[in-house]
């Protein structure tokens, strides 16, 4: 794993990445892959904490917006036995998730959508989807703000939303770690959801340094 990926001591990260185990063979051979591919999937110390929250909070009905490969979407699937729906922007990528979902044995729990985050999810609710009871948000890091307002359209109080990379590399917390400037549209962007949803009204929020940095929202009212 790219140490330079951490936010806290490496060596914390590394004792607590001693006690993952993956949720499947099959999803343990799908993370070796896509880590090999330097394809941005969750990370083990994030996939931990998940495993805790989906026990506490035992969703029946997840929306996940950035899928990627598929490897989080099949991860919730199969550790919660959740319905899935997930939405990824990128056609190629999506393709390559849907493949994976299918390889997987997963096509009946995990409905899998192509477009913009925030469009998608508004059609759904336009559909009639029924509200989710988590939401997990990890997809373009400047547009976090409109996928989370989106998202609350189809929530209901007490449900969670969780964005992952908040904390950006450490690159949201100070611009030193950003010399070049070359993430600061992100980096102000990030900075502006976290307050957000620290001061929206219908959220109790908490931040973690989990992983890249995790926001943990309980949705008060509608």
């Amino acid at each position: 794993m790219n140490k330079t990926r951490h936010i806290t001591n490496p060596q914390v990260t590394e004792y607590m990445n001693g006690f993952y185990k993956a949720a499947s063979p099959e999803l343990d051979e799908l993370r070796r892959q896509a880590e090999t591919d330097d394809v941005p999937i969750i990370l083990k110390e994030t996939e931990d904490y998940l495993n805790t929250l989906l026990a506490m909070v035992k969703p029946k009905r997840i929306l996940e917006i950035g899928t990627a490969v598929g490897y989080s979407a099949a991860y919730f699937a199969v550790k919660s036995g959740a319905a899935v729906v997930t939405i990824e922007k990128g056609e190629d990528v999506h393709l390559t998730a849907k493949s994976n979902i299918e390889e997987l044995g997963l096509s009946g729990q995990v409905r899998l959508y192509c477009g913009d985050g925030e469009e998608e999810t508004l059609k759904l609710m336009e559909a009639g989807e029924e509200a989710f009871d988590l939401v997990f948000i990890d997809a373009a890091k400047s547009h976090y703000k409109r996928f989370l307002d989106a998202a609350l359209k189809l929530s209901h109080p007490g449900t969670v939303i969780v964005a992952d990379n908040v904390l950006f590399q450490a690159k949201t917390v100070s611009d030193e770690y950003d010399p070049s400037g070359k993430h600061k549209t992100n980096i102000r962007r990030l900075r502006e959801f976290i307050e957000y949803v620290y001061d929206h009204p219908a959220l109790e929020t908490s931040l973690a340094a989990c992983g890249d940095g995790l926001t943990i929202s309980v949705v008060k009212e509608i």
